[in-house]
């Protein structure tokens, strides 16, 4: 019946009665059964209750006259209400369509919303609002506050938290009991007793915010991160084995003879991925990627799975891991570790001298690896020729790796892929797991020979489901953003490092030119690392897709994430889509419309929760920065100027530790000229322009605030900027005299 509902509501165009609703199905049964049908009084009933849970869900609208229309035919949205601080935002509205040909159209607006029409929403809210007019909330559907951080103050007698996101301190929240002033608690809300006021029950306790410990853990936690696991979910533990059993073997193939090994950083743990290589009689290179099986270990919908859902992610912050599993599977059943067997699904792909793939084949196995290896202990072996003992028998199959890498490489490179050369900030800690410095990680040759194997495997993967026609998660990139590329080819015009080889539509749409243009900063010398930077931000965000939109970064039509189960939660549903559509496929038509219902969701989740991970890192990185500055005030640095605004010069040290000197320390009246990059002394001193070079003294570090500030001894250099003379003269000139009137206004 509710096929029935939904074909004659998807053929009106305005609101029909229930009444009207019933004529229609007896017609539409009429026509099929070639004689007239009357519904039963059960039928009737079974229709009306399809009508008003679709109206619950709000998928159907019930106009005041009750009438009904499916909710996608009026101006009413659902989506993930976006706050900024201004107490405005943005929703983000996804719907999803079969077109004419079959094809899955996933569709993604982000629409405005002025702070008089947000009625209460805050970040995260999933709200419900109308799009006739001035776009308004009318309400919030659901209140994504189930545990919510923050800092204790007290009003007279009354114990309040502020929340430490300031996108959620308009909500007022009182708590019973009583706590010190600026002790860190994160709290669930239990009544709501006006609008944005909320009474709450401590959940969790950590330290005051000024004990030095745990300060990951809260930091993680204000961004909705944590390291707990349901009860339901440690009780799950209990019926999951350590280790393989005999019926786990059935149906798979058996590669526990294969020269198999993982290659990971030297602390690694949950390691998901394994690889193996040889040379076939055809002079082809046989690669196989084995990725661990998580979707056996744990079944959908089950709490651990539910866990991981709103996890979406592992989170790796400053030396700590907060695991989407529980270490009895991220670092034992889950993890390939050496000289076990594992239940893995590997793909094994014939690729020819070059590097085209040949032949694949994607199969349930049992591996056993051979031995964890290291990229340090790799990178000597590729590089210097250094070979450990203990890697003695690998150290032909590595070589050859690295040629089959190298080849891979070169083969995406040509085909347009963008490649920056940049380097990762790192902490450096001692044996105490203190912060004693930051470095710089430079990805080398045994990263680059996992990335590219990682990348093989899942652009067949990906291949493979998408010819097939099974519905998939899709990791996709969009075209970088034309306006920021032409902002970008401005700033290299006023600098003398001109890129004229293309226009900026030309750099938006052929991967191949922005190539060029990457190739062309690398010549930038001092200013390489920032021109990097530059174009980096020009780059759209790479998301989850329900929808095959190609991968622009990687120019490769096809690509998902397959190789990190244990990681991301994307890989994982993956993964139970290639068992359930691929190896079992008892009902492949029923599974493949199960999986288009469902993907829109996961997609926006695991996206979501990747952006959480992306700030999460970022500002644990920030303090963790600032923390360790806190000792070092008043000595020097020295620092290249990465951003000019009329607040401050943010500058970036040698390691990428960032800081500010903000405009009111500089000496006189100061003005931000943007048409110069540059800040523009009113009084004749020293102007400054982005790409300076300059030497630096800590003024201020704070832990809690991640505020670092320095104060400029010198300027060691200064960027060369085009007519900057005379247009700095310009806005001087501009200013003194706005200045003025201003002043003749006060009079």
């Amino acid at each position: 019946m509710r096929n029935y509902v939904e074909l004659v509501l998807k053929k009106e165009k305005k609101a029909i009665s229930y009444d009207k609703i019933v004529r229609r199905i007896e017609m539409l049964r009429s026509e099929e059964l070639q004689k007239e049908i009357s519904l039963t009084e059960e039928e009737k009933m079974n229709v009306l209750d399809i009508l008003e849970k679709g109206v619950s869900n709000l998928d159907i609208y019930k106009t005041p006259h009750f009438n009904y229309i499916l909710f996608s035919k009026t101006s009413f949205r659902k989506g993930r209400f976006y706050g900024d601080r201004t107490g405005g935002g943005k929703v983000s509205v996804t719907t999803t369509y079969v077109d004419r040909d079959g094809k899955l159209v996933v569709n993604e607006e982000k629409i405005d919303i002025a702070k008089d029409k947000s009625n209460g929403a805050i970040d995260g809210d999933f709200v419900l609002i109308d799009t006739c007019g001035q776009p308004q909330v009318l309400r919030v559907l659901d209140r994504n506050l189930e545990f919510v951080p923050g800092e204790v103050y007290h009003v007279g007698g009354t114990c309040f938290v502020k929340p430490v996101d300031k996108k959620k301190q308009s909500i007022m929240i009182t708590i019973p009991g009583d706590y010190i002033d600026g002790y860190r608690v994160a709290v669930q809300l239990k009544e709501q007793t006006a609008p944005n006021f909320y009474i709450a029950e401590v959940v969790k306790e950590f330290n005051h915010k000024d004990d030095p410990d745990e300060s990951i853990l809260w930091e993680a936690f204000k961004h909705g991160v944590d390291n707990d696991f349901s009860q339901e979910s440690l009780a799950q533990l209990e019926y999951i084995p350590g280790e393989l059993r005999d019926v786990d073997r059935i149906g798979r193939e058996d590669l526990t003879g294969w020269e198999i090994f993982t290659i990971d950083g030297v602390d690694t743990k949950d390691m998901d991925d394994a690889i193996s290589c040889r040379m076939n009689k055809k002079g082809n290179y046989e690669l196989g990627v084995h990725i661990t099986d998580i979707a056996s270990i744990v079944p959908e919908n089950s709490p651990l799975d539910k866990d991981a859902f709103r996890k979406g992610n592992s989170f790796y912050l400053g030396g700590t891991v907060l695991p989407m599993f529980p270490h009895k599977i991220s670092n034992g059943i889950g993890s390939l570790n050496p000289n076990v067997d594992r239940m893995t699904l590997s793909c094994i792909m014939e690729i020819n001298p070059e590097g085209e793939i040949v032949n694949y084949r994607i199969s349930p196995t049992i591996i056993r690896s051979r031995l964890k290896m290291t990229y340090d202990k790799v990178n000597q072996i590729l590089k210097e020729g250094v070979v450990d003992s203990e890697y003695e028998p690998y150290e032909d199959t590595l070589i050859n790796m690295k040629k089959l890498s190298l080849i891979l490489r070169k083969k995406r490179l040509l085909a347009g892929a963008a490649e920056f050369d940049r380097p990762e900030m790192i902490e450096i800690r001692d044996d105490t797991h203190k912060v004693v410095g930051f470095g710089l990680r430079i990805q080398d040759v045994g990263e680059n020979l996992i990335e590219e194997f990682m990348l093989a495997a899942n652009r067949t993967v990906d291949k493979d489901l998408s010819k097939r026609g099974i519905p998939f998660l899709h990791r996709v990139h969009d075209s970088p953003n034309e306006e920021r590329i032409q902002e970008f080819l401005n700033l290299l015009d006023a600098i003398n490092l001109p890129f004229t080889e293309y226009s900026s539509e030309e750099l938006a749409t052929n991967k191949i030119a922005y190539q060029h243009l990457l190739e062309h900063i690398s010549k930038g010398g001092r200013l390489k690392d920032l021109l990097t930077t530059q174009a980096i931000r020009c780059m759209s965000r790479a998301k989850y897709s329900p929808e095959n939109l190609g991968h622009y970064g990687l120019a490769t039509p096809y690509y998902c994430h397959f190789t990190s189960p244990v990681r991301r939660y994307a890989d994982l549903t993956d993964q139970r889509i290639i068992w359930e559509c691929l190896f079992k496929r008892h009902n492949l038509e029923k599974s493949c419309q199960k999986w288009e219902k469902q993907l829109p969701e996961i997609a926006e989740q695991t996206s979501h929760q990747e952006r959480v991970s992306d700030d999460t890192e970022r500002d644990v990185l920030r303090m963790l920065c600032a923390e360790y500055m806190q000792d070092h005030v008043g000595e020097e640095f020295e620092a290249t100027v990465t951003c000019v605004s009329s607040e401050c010069l943010t500058v970036e040290l040698e390691n990428m530790m960032e800081g500010t000197v903000r405009t009111h320390d500089l000496k006189g009246s100061y003005i931000y000229c943007p048409e110069s990059y540059s800040l523009v002394s009113l009084d004749g001193e020293e102007n400054y322009f982005l790409g300076d070079h300059l030497k630096l003294r800590l003024k201020y570090a704070d832990k809690e605030s991640k505020h670092i500030e320095f104060e400029i001894v010198e300027k060691l250099h200064e960027t060369q900027v085009q007519n900057s003379d005379r247009i700095n003269y310009n806005a001087k000139v501009k200013a003194k005299r706005e200045n003025a009137n201003r002043a003749m206004k006060r009079r």
